[in-house]
C-alpha cells in the first residue's frame, strides 16, 4: 500500500519520492538552470544613458536643469518573471530634473516623450504612504528597460530612473555574449504638428509640438505671416482679445473660413501675468438670448495691472526668434474680455501700439 501511494503522488508532483527507509539517501531535485543573460552590463548601461540623453534633449527646455546620470547595479535576477541567474546583474541609471514651479509641466513633457519613444504598459498614480505625496509613472520599453519617474508634491523636481534587463556582469568568467545584441534605437520622432490656434502646446512645449511642420520657413522677403496663440499658465486671469493687424495673417481661402496654414512662418505666443491689484472694478455687458432686449447682462471684474510676455517662434520648427514683454495699458472698458467666463480677475488690456511696434521688424524683415 505504501509503495502504491508513493508511486501515485510521485506521478502527480513530478518529483522522485523515496520510501521512508531510504529517505536519508535522497537528493532534492532542482529545476532547470535559469537562462544566462544575452547582453552585457556595459551594453545595457550604454542604452540606459542613451534613453536618458534623448529624453533630456527631446523634452526639456534650458529652464529645466537635469543632472548627469548616475549608474548603479543590483546583483541577482531571480525575482524577474521567468527567473534569472543569481549571478546576473541589472544596471540602473537615474537623473534628477529641477524646474521649480514648472516641474509638473516638465514631468508631463518627459512622460509624453517616453510614450513616443516606445515605453508602453504605463501606470500613473499618486502614492500617499510616504511623508510627502509622490506622483509615480512607470513604463517598459521593448528592449526590456523599465521606467520609473517620481515627483514629490511641491518639491520642484523629479527623478527619471531606468532599470535594464538581466545582464552578464563584466567580472564573471565563462564567456559573456558578444556586444551588439541590442538593436539600435530608431531615430527620435519629430515634434507633433497641432495646426491649431486653440492649442497652447506649441508655446508651452515647443520641443514636442510645433504649430505646423509644413509651414514656410522664416526666410526670404516679408511679409512673414503670423498666427497668434494667447494663453495663461494657470487660466486664473481673463483678458481682452489680442488681434494682429490686417495683412499680418494668411488670408481666408475664397468662400471658406479656413486659412492657408502653410503660409504661416511665425507663431506669436502671448502669456499675461498680473503685477498688482488696481483696486478698481470694471463692469462689462454681455448679450444673451434672455437679455438681448434688456441691453445685455452686466458682469463685474476686479481689474489687475498686468504685463504680457511674448515669445515668437518659427511655426515649422518651434525655434525661438524673439522674446519681449509689453505692459497692459488699455482703459478699463477696453479691457473687457470677449466672453464672460465667470472668472472675477481681469488683466488690463495689452498696449497694442507697443505690441505691434515690437512685431513689425519681424513681419517686414528681409532674410
Amino acid at each position: 500500500m505504501a509503495r502504491q501511494w508513493t508511486q501515485r503522488w510521485s506521478r502527480r508532483l513530478g518529483v522522485t519520492v523515496c520510501g521512508v527507509l531510504v529517505l536519508a539517501g535522497c537528493t532534492e531535485e532542482t529545476g532547470p538552470e535559469p537562462p544566462a543573460p544575452k547582453v552585457t552590463a556595459q551594453e545595457v548601461e550604454q542604452r540606459l544613458t542613451e534613453h536618458l540623453s534623448r529624453a533630456v534633449n527631446g523634452a526639456l527646455e534650458p529652464e529645466a536643469q537635469a543632472t548627469a546620470p548616475t549608474q548603479s547595479r543590483t546583483v541577482g535576477c531571480g525575482d524577474l518573471p521567468g527567473g534569472g541567474p543569481t549571478w546576473g546583474v541589472r544596471p540602473r541609471a537615474e537623473l534628477t530634473v529641477s524646474a521649480g514651479a514648472k516641474a509638473g509641466k516638465y514631468l508631463d513633457d518627459v512622460d509624453t516623450w517616453m510614450i513616443r519613444e516606445g515605453f508602453g504598459e504605463r501606470t500613473k498614480r499618486w502614492r500617499v504612504d510616504t511623508p510627502a505625496d509622490v506622483q509615480e509613472i512607470t513604463g517598459e520599453h521593448d528592449d526590456g528597460t523599465e521606467l520609473l519617474m517620481e515627483m514629490a508634491r511641491d518639491s520642484g523636481k523629479f527623478t527619471v530612473g531606468l532599470t535594464g534587463p538581466c545582464t552578464w556582469p563584466p567580472d564573471r568568467p565563462g564567456g559573456p555574449p558578444s556586444s551588439g545584441q541590442l538593436p539600435p534605437l530608431p531615430a527620435p520622432s519629430g515634434p507633433t504638428s497641432t495646426r491649431s490656434e486653440d492649442s497652447v502646446d506649441p508655446c508651452r512645449s515647443p520641443k514636442l509640438y510645433v504649430y505646423n511642420n509644413t509651414s514656410r520657413p522664416f526666410a526670404g522677403r516679408g511679409p512673414h505671416l503670423m498666427a497668434l496663440v494667447r494663453y495663461s499658465d494657470e487660466r486664473e486671469m481673463e483678458y481682452a482679445e489680442i488681434l494682429l493687424p490686417r495683412g499680418w495673417e494668411p488670408r481666408y481661402e475664397p468662400g471658406t473660413s479656413e486659412r492657408n496654414l502653410d503660409q504661416v512662418q511665425l507663431l506669436v505666443c502671448v502669456r499675461v501675468a498680473a503685477t498688482r491689484d488696481s483696486r478698481k472694478d470694471v463692469t462689462c455687458s454681455y448679450a444673451s438670448e434672455s437679455a438681448l432686449l434688456a441691453g445685455g447682462t452686466p458682469f463685474t471684474f476686479d481689474l489687475f495691472e498686468s504685463v504680457y510676455h511674448v515669445t515668437v517662434r518659427e511655426a515649422r520648427s518651434g525655434r525661438m526668434v524673439s522674446e519681449f514683454t509689453v505692459p497692459g495699458r488699455q482703459g478699463a472698458e477696453d479691457s473687457c474680455p470677449f466672453r464672460m467666463n465667470y472668472n472675477r480677475k481681469l488683466a488690463r488690456g495689452i498696449d497694442e501700439t507697443a505690441f505691434q511696434r515690437k512685431l513689425r521688424p519681424l513681419v517686414e524683415a528681409r532674410r
